[in-house]
């Protein structure tokens, strides 16, 4: 779980003349949608930039201090829905927020990581990552940083498939088919074998 804590206030405003006003102070419109409501926020636009730079995936977990208008604060552990940024400003614009409900598993794809050498690559071939992620399923308090896939004894022509992943005891795939995920790719580097050395003597008459 991430230590990075995101802040909002509740607001009770809507609007495209109220959300541009509110980018104009710097903060901006957020959503938190779970347990069946929807919850309008507003969010400092630097602190909420800053803290989401330091995320290692938007598929984690991250807690949430929402202060309420008598001034009471709550938090919740909510997921990253959507982020919508400046088209060319660092900025962001707005921002939807999902608060997962702790009994009840969540789908969502998760970033895998190769481990260990492939001899395939030892004899010059190149290890290729055919996806990125992968469509996990478990309880929000489970989610995994990441899906750890063993390439140590992948040589030339060898697959991993998206079922043969290691996945942690709590996380389960929901991929529909068996797809490949890992392969090596290129030639085989030639080596060539060193014959005997003749050495030739000349014999003094």
């Amino acid at each position: 779980m991430s230590q990075e804590t995101l802040t909002a206030t509740v607001r009770h405003s809507s609007g495209k003349k109220i959300n541009n006003k509110l980018r104009s102070l710097n903060k901006i419109p957020a959503i938190l949608y779970g347990a069946g409501q929807t919850t309008m926020l507003e969010m400092d636009e630097v602190a909420t930039r800053q803290s989401l730079e330091k995320l290692y995936g938007a598929h984690q977990l991250v807690p949430l201090q929402v202060t309420e208008n008598d001034g009471n604060s709550v938090e919740h552990q909510v997921l990253i829905q959507e982020i919508q940024k400046h088209p060319y400003r660092r900025e962001l614009v707005h921002l939807d927020l999902r608060k997962p409900d702790a009994d009840k598993p969540v789908t969502l794809n998760i970033p895998l990581r190769t481990t260990g050498n492939a001899p395939g690559v030892k004899k010059g071939g190149t290890l290729q990552l055919i996806v990125r992620e992968v469509p996990i399923s478990c309880l929000p308090a489970d989610i995994p940083e990441y899906i750890e896939v063993d390439v140590s004894q992948l040589d030339f022509s060898g697959t991993i498939r998206v079922h043969e992943a290691k996945y942690p005891e709590a996380v389960s795939s929901c991929a529909k088919e068996n797809y490949t995920i890992v392969t090596i790719i290129g030639r085989k580097a030639e080596v060539e074998e060193e014959g005997p050395v003749v050495v030739e003597e000349q014999l003094e008459e």
